[in-house]
């Protein structure tokens, strides 16, 4: 038997954890169930707004990476727990088992299960209350938003994908207070890394520009009027591939520091 994966030992693996925190799980999909239909509630009869496929999209986006990202971030939290972890570490199975099973419920079946809800909740929203001059209509997670060359299901996939591993990273690397501490390291990151890209674009095009992420559109005043400089063709794909090349990154320190910790 592999000593790195065993399918057979990865079963029990799953099946062990899946029995031990399906009521922790099954209470944090109701919870974000009854989050979603509230809220929709409260915006269809309080604020009297329509849910238009645009505004959809927006919302599955926000719910998808803040919901992901909470539950990324307590994945590991057996090591944050000094009676735990030793059950935990005893486990007869690998290290990737381990890591595996945490990564298929944290990225895969959440992003099924938020997925499937969402539309669940939309359906009923929709046609909960009538508004004249439109018809009810369910955004399409297969059609490309806006002037995207994309499906939404590949730019949601491929933005979760980063900020998917880097709470999972953070996960295994803190103790408590996964997701504050991870949130904190990541919006300093990303500060540093839009002031260091503005700094670039000024010394490329010397001009004042207003730039942000890397691999995205720069924006410099000429002659009284903003001028726009956007990717090349649509090439949004270069982005992409970035955001999924960092999370791979981010996944394999995530499994290296897991072995850390139980060595």
């Amino acid at each position: 038997m592999s000593n790195f994966f065993s399918p057979a030992r990865f079963g029990r693996l799953f099946i062990k954890h899946s029995q031990e925190h399906y009521t922790r799980y099954l209470m944090s999909i109701v919870v974000l169930v009854g989050v979603m239909v509230m809220g929709g509630s409260f915006l269809i009869y309080m604020i009297n707004t329509s849910l238009d496929p645009m505004f959809q999209m927006l919302l599955y986006a926000w719910i998808l990476l803040l919901s992901g990202t909470i539950f990324t971030s307590t994945i590991f939290a057996e090591y944050g727990s000094s009676k735990k972890v030793i059950t935990w570490l005893s486990l007869p199975a690998s290290h990737f088992e381990k890591y595996l099973v945490a990564w298929l419920y944290s990225f895969a079946i959440l992003f099924i299960i938020v997925t499937g809800s969402f539309y669940l909740v939309m359906l009923f929203l929709i046609n909960a209350k009538h508004f004249a001059q439109q018809k009810p209509e369910l955004f399409n997670i297969f059609q490309k938003p806006g002037a995207l060359q994309y499906p939404l299901l590949y730019v949601a996939l491929a933005i979760y994908s980063l900020l998917h591993s880097i709470a999972f990273f953070g996960a295994i690397c803190f103790k408590k207070l996964h997701f504050i501490k991870t949130a904190f390291l990541f919006f300093i990151a990303v500060a540093v890394l839009m002031f260091g890209n503005k700094l670039l674009m000024d010394a490329l095009l010397h001009k004042d520009t207003f730039s942000s992420l890397p691999l995205t559109n720069v924006a410099f005043l000429e002659n009284g009027h903003v001028m726009v400089v956007n990717l090349v063709n649509n090439r949004e794909g270069y982005a992409f591939v970035m955001y999924l090349v960092i999370a791979v990154l981010f996944w394999i320190a995530a499994y290296y520091r897991l072995k850390e910790k139980q060595a």
